[in-house]
């Protein structure tokens, strides 16, 4: 467990969103299933002078207390919707290296002449 300054257990971020109102339901959801969470952040306001859209100011973090509830928090927040990080393919990744060493042999080979 990661401790703070003060040796208190420091919160997990588990989501970050623009929507309040999918912050809102996932922070309630949680608090049913008894793990203490919070939430840092505004949301993405359009009736806003000046919209950060894209800044840290139009992000909302989830946090929760507790690094046992990790899987439960997770499952809840899928089941409301939440997106889900999906690691590139491995082919990608291949196919992406590939075609850069391609490019660089023929850059190299093109300057030579």
């Amino acid at each position: 467990m990661i401790c703070g300054p003060l040796g208190r257990a420091l919160a997990q971020l588990v989501y970050e969103t623009t929507d309040t109102d999918f912050a809102d339901r996932a922070l309630e959801a949680m608090r049913e299933a008894h793990i203490p969470c919070y939430r840092t952040g505004h949301g993405y306001q359009t009736e806003a002078w000046y919209s950060a859209r894209g800044s840290s100011e139009s992000q909302v973090c989830i946090y929760i207390e507790r690094d046992t509830d990790f899987s439960e928090a997770n499952r809840i927040l899928i089941s409301l919707g939440a997106v889900e990080e999906r690691p590139l393919p491995l082919r990608l990744i291949f196919a992406l290296l590939l075609v850069a060493a391609i490019v660089a042999i023929w850059a190299a080979l093109a300057w030579n002449t």
